[in-house]
């Protein structure tokens, strides 16, 4: 975003009479008036009060400038422009305080059950096997409506996708008031008006077709989503997807935890880097063959569609405005400091929904763009100069990303104490950290985007490009695990306004003088130095692997829900794929699946097990489908008692339960009707029971099937209803796996069941995370963990 400067100038140095509107006048009319408009719409938030504070405000501080530039600053010109800025805070307070006051839509005042009809503006976020979605809201009880709607509700077993038509019936109530955290407020600033969840009813009833342009660019979002999704294992594609498009449907609550502890949550939004990369991108190429202000030219013109392509977020729109304005600056051989950019961006923004000065995205992503432009070079050069070395090569890479990463963290520590009331006491050192790895990802998503649907760069991608973004992951990790991550922090206004004043005063003092002389040659060679590196660690990983001679069998840590991986000689089974919220395919990833299974087997229709088939499917080469009652819209192969897999010459599965042709009383309930399935790896044997109850047990009992086995999956997740005594005798296991939620809200593993394995090794997913079981058909190895 820094502009060249004039060869005779100091690029620090700015006169304002360079920008002036008209020839003769000494202040610069359009930034001053739009700095006083911006000003006045802040103050009406921060402030209150009437229109005319503001305007006395910048009367006064007019009259301070006016003393400042002396008497010979007393000109027509000069008035006219003080007087169109004092306007302008007038009008900013009064259209702030206007949009602040203004009556919130029907919706809002609603309480009690209500049949909502709406469309979604995004794709619905998963989480476990619910989803969120924010509605646009068409119609309540059949009545013309407005205003917004942000629903939680069952994980539908097709994606909820923007555009999507959908009626449901529930409880509307007012948005909650959360701990150290304005949410009513935050929901309101991104016109969400309401919430309400688990409906009674709900169903998708049609399709906005809306503009043919937005469809378009959505469906090629999806197709580029799509191709990460695939080429990369997650979270790692998730984390691709999320920096490069903005799409963070899948990224694990954990992640996100982390991300939000080190201060790094704003490197998977999409904003000025992203855009930056777009218009350097089309500039390069074209550069080729046009002159460098029309290749400019066409990179305004992709910007728009950019916006639309990743979704209209306050930080994209931001550096989408000050990107036009850069490159028109550019074409007309214009030198405006970056600052002025965006300025107007805000301005604009402001002008048009005055509330987004309540949205803490936005906030966060002007306040970090004015961290880097007036923290960071002044910074850059001290650091420099101080080392006594040119800003070049790798060093330079090192000290520019040190200086950003540190001046936007400096920048939003006001904006982050006063909206969460925390501040991360490691945001500096992990936003340096993982500054060069950030590029690298985006690199590796790029690649994965536009080439990932061929097959063998999805493959090179999933070995090695994947390091990349796993090492983000793992630097984000270990900067969340550091004791007191964060502090604490509650402070008044005039702390943040103080922090400012100081900030800007630092920058002054550290920045270097006439005769520093300092160059930059680009940042660029430390994150290219990175992708190269990781991207050859990940080949070399790959050619030094070899295959396990042993069978091996994952009970997944997907929360509360059941997935387990079978392999043994090469071939792979999956049986269950978790809940809706792709944990299964997170997992999977951790335990180096690859990206082929040859089966899916689905135990029973319950979400925890079956919601995460379609995302399975989606990013896996899948063989078939088997199940003992075929799901709806799904194309599988249905089994029954007796039938055996044979996933090599030593392991197989067999299926104990249920006789499907003969079902009787004791197979009633969904859950009782459970495949039963028996792993035989020679000699060992293991027991999954999926989620039987009482009476399934009994069945399996009396009907002479010989149970015992050295490990039991523990039936319904350690449920009440399950584990009878006796059907624990009759298994008699060594290891009893429970496959469990941390913290569920079902209390499973539950105590009375935990006593009955008592003389047993009970090993949990939620508390010792993926668990793997090894045989060489005779010894049986267990381990957890990562």
């Amino acid at each position: 975003l820094r502009q060249s400067a004039r060869p005779d100038r100091d690029p620090r140095s700015f006169d304002p009479s360079s920008m002036s509107d008209r020839p003769g006048l000494p202040l610069p009319a359009v930034p001053l008036v739009m700095a006083a408009f911006v000003a006045g719409t802040t103050a009406s938030f921060l402030f209150g009060g009437p229109w005319w504070a503001s305007a006395g405000l910048a009367a006064i501080g007019a009259l301070a400038l006016l003393v400042a530039m002396g008497p010979g600053a007393l000109r027509v010109g000069t008035l006219l422009v003080i007087g169109a800025a004092v306007a302008a805070a007038a009008s900013g307070h009064a259209r702030g305080i206007d949009a602040d006051a203004n009556p919130p839509p029907a919706i809002a005042t609603l309480s009690g059950t209500h049949t909502i009809v709406g469309v979604a503006r995004e794709d619905a976020q998963l989480r476990g096997t619910f989803a969120t979605v924010d509605l646009r809201v068409e119609s309540v009880d059949g009545e013309e409506q407005g205003g917004g709607l942000r629903l939680t509700l069952p994980a539908p077993d097709e994606p909820l996708l923007a555009g999507d038509r959908l009626r449901a019936t529930v409880e509307i109530e007012r948005p909650p008031v959360v701990a150290d955290f304005d949410y009513p407020g935050y929901l309101r600033s991104r016109g969400i008006h309401a919430v309400g969840a688990f409906p009674s009813s709900s169903e998708v009833v049609g399709h906005d077709d809306g503009n043919v342009l937005t469809n378009r660019l959505r469906a090629l979002r999806r197709w580029a989503t799509g191709n990460i999704e695939r080429s990369l294992p997650e979270p790692e594609a998730s984390v691709a997807a999320g920096m490069l498009l903005g799409e963070r449907r899948t990224i694990p609550a954990a992640l996100s935890e982390e991300l939000r502890v080190t201060g790094t949550t704003h490197l998977l939004v999409v904003s000025g880097q992203n855009v930056a990369l777009l218009v350097g991108t089309i500039v390069a190429i074209l550069g080729s063959v046009l002159p460098r202000r029309r290749a400019a030219l066409f990179a305004i013109l992709a910007i728009p569609l950019y916006v639309v392509f990743v979704g209209a977020e306050p930080p994209v729109v931001r550096a989408a405005l000050m990107a036009v304005g850069i490159a028109v600056a550019a074409v007309s051989g214009r030198r405006t400091p970056g600052w002025l950019y965006l300025l107007y961006a805000v301005g604009i923004m402001l002008a048009i929904d005055p509330l987004l000065a309540r949205d803490v995205a936005f906030q966060l992503s002007v306040a970090a763009t004015a961290g880097i432009l007036h923290i960071a070079p002044p910074l850059r050069d001290a650091l420099t100069a101080l080392a006594g070395r040119r800003a070049e090569g790798v060093f330079g890479g090192l000290v520019e990303t040190f200086a950003v990463a540190t001046a936007a963290a400096l920048a939003v520590t006001p904006v982050q104490w006063a909206a969460f009331e925390q501040v991360s006491l490691v945001q500096i050192p992990a936003n340096v950290a993982v500054a060069p790895l950030y590029e690298s990802v985006l690199v590796v998503g790029m690649l994965a985007a536009l080439f990932g649907w061929i097959p063998i760069v999805a493959d090179v991608l999933h070995v090695a490009g994947a390091f990349a973004p796993a090492m983000f992951i793992a630097v984000v990790g270990v900067m969340a695990d550091v004791p007191a991550a964060t502090l604490a922090l509650r402070a008044p206004l005039v702390a943040g306004v103080l922090w400012y004043v100081a900030l800007l005063a630092a920058a002054f003092v550290i920045a270097p003088r006439e005769g520093a002389a300092l160059r930059f040659a680009g940042r660029g060679v430390a994150p290219v130095t990175v992708l190269l590196g990781v991207t050859a660690i990940g080949l070399w990983f790959a050619v030094l692997s070899t295959g396990e001679a042993v069978a091996r069998i994952d009970v997944l840590d997907v929360g509360q829900g059941h997935a387990v991986l079978i392999r043994d000689g090469g071939s792979s089974i999956l049986i269950d794929v978790g809940p809706p919220d792709g944990a299964a395919t997170r997992a999977l990833a951790r335990v180096d699946a690859g990206r082929s299974l040859d089966a899916i087997l689905l135990t029973h229709a319950d979400r925890d097990h079956t919601g995460g088939l379609r995302e399975i499917e989606r990013r896996f080469d899948v063989g078939e489908v088997l199940t003992g009652a075929p799901a709806a819209g799904t194309a599988t192969r249905q089994i029954d008692i007796g039938d055996r897999i044979w996933i090599s010459p030593r392991t197989s599965v067999e299926v104990l339960s249920p006789p499907v042709v003969t079902l009787g009383a004791e197979h009633a309930s969904e859950n009782d009707r459970s495949l039963v399935l028996m792993v035989t790896i020679g000699d060992r044997r293991i027991l999954l029971a999926a989620d039987i109850e009482a009476s399934a047990e009994r069945w399996l009992i009396r009907s002479g099937i010989s149970l015992a086995a050295d490990v039991l999956l523990v039936p319904h997740h350690g449920s009440l209803t399950s584990s009878t005594p006796e059907f624990v005798q009759a298994v008699s296991p060594r290891v009893a796996v429970i496959s469990v939620g941390d913290r569920n809200s079902y209390g499973h593993p539950r105590p009375e069941v935990l006593a009955r394995y008592e003389d047993v090794l009970v090993i949990r997913t939620d508390l010792s995370g993926d668990i793997t079981l090894r045989s060489d058909g005779e010894r049986l190895w267990l381990a957890s963990g990562p």
